[in-house]
């Protein structure tokens, strides 16, 4: 909650007070002491009015997607309500507007409502960013007839979006490994390499008749194919270094950090599944979890996964991820590249850690 006067109306509202007092003081009587008694119970009344004007205040949000993608516009709907037996006056609508675009309904909109009355505002919105965060109507704010005081409340039912980044290959060229290390280790599950290998299967219809081994067949009396061996790959993984940043101190700044964030990942996740190199991508959605990306699906289930939040659940979540980083950036391993993709480095122009 929020206090502000505006100067001018309350030195009016102070001289006449003042005036008020004087004047019962030489004077008397009802004709005096009546103004006078106005003068002095009009804020404390006023600011009484706000409060239960508020508390019986209903506000709801939504949007016709449960997810949305940053960039697009979709419809939002805001209602509010006044459940109340005394009207509301010409309370203004504060809107978040560092984080997303609402088109109709500019910051400072006025609504009044009677005892009862339900009213919606409707608009076009467009999220900035990426990530989870609270967007639409931020706050409301009431003022006393005379606007000498106004209150300024956080809404009593905000609204979080879950807001997908923009797959992009902003990764492609910070993270092409396969010119940087040799190729070993783990084996595909879906890519196979273009040469048979030793594996044999009896002969199916379609099957290429460079691929049959005719000294198996004729041994065997029966055709028989090499099958082409898994594609090897090296193997990955990814460490997403989120920040451990309470959600009351998010910013602007935070979020366009947190957008770049999972943007980058995004990319690097299917910059690598588009390659056919299985990735293990270890991130903090309440508890640390990791998801192997081998295949499309794989990829369609973290992109879906990671919108809808990175966060830790407790201190103790956030030390486990940053000990299991120290641990591989000590000891490293010849058969494994581990990648640490930092949201919040010391140097914004270095934000990648490789320890192989």
């Amino acid at each position: 909650m929020k206090v502000a006067f505006a100067i001018k109306n309350l030195l009016i509202y102070l001289a006449a007070l003042i005036a008020g007092i004087v004047f019962a003081s030489f004077h008397g009587g009802p004709v005096a002491y009546a103004p006078l008694t106005v003068l002095l119970l009009f804020l404390p009344v006023s600011v009484i009015y706000i409060l239960i004007s508020f508390k019986l205040l209903r506000v709801y949000q939504e949007i016709e997607v449960h997810k949305l993608t940053k960039g697009e516009v979709h419809k939002y709907r805001a209602v509010f309500e006044n459940a109340g037996i005394f009207p509301i006056h010409n309370m203004a609508v504060g809107v978040y507007k560092d984080r997303c675009n609402l088109y109709d309904i500019p910051e400072g909109t006025r609504i009044s409502l009677d005892s009862g009355q339900k009213q919606e505002l409707h608009s076009g919105i467009n999220c900035l960013f990426a990530g989870a965060y609270y967007i639409g109507i931020e706050n409301v704010s009431f003022s006393d007839p005379f606007h000498i005081l106004e209150i300024t409340f956080d809404v009593p039912y905000s609204f979080r979006a879950l807001v997908k980044p923009r797959i992009t290959d902003i990764a492609g060229k910070a993270l092409d490994l396969e010119n940087l290390f040799n190729s070993t280790g783990q084996k595909s599950y879906r890519l196979y390499e273009d040469i048979p290998g030793n594996d044999l299967r009896a002969y199916r219809k379609g099957d290429s008749l460079a691929s049959v081994n005719w000294k198996v067949s004729a041994r065997l009396s029966d055709l028989m194919v090499r099958l082409p061996d898994r594609m090897e790959k090296r193997t990955l993984t990814i460490i997403m270094n989120a920040c451990n940043i309470p959600e009351r101190e998010w910013d602007t700044e935070f979020l366009k950090g947190r957008d770049f964030f999972l943007e980058f990942v995004v990319s690097a996740a299917r910059h690598f599944s588009d390659q056919g190199i299985p990735v293990t991508i270890i991130y903090p959605a309440g508890k640390i979890f990791e998801k192997k990306i081998d295949s499309r699906d794989d990829f369609d289930t973290f992109y879906e996964s990671v919108s809808e939040g990175v966060f830790y659940s407790s201190e103790g979540e956030y030390r486990k991820l940053q000990e299991l980083i120290t641990v591989h950036k000590k000891t490293g391993n010849s058969r494994d590249t581990w990648i640490a993709i930092n949201e919040q480095p010391k140097d914004r122009d270095n934000f990648i850690d490789i320890y192989e």
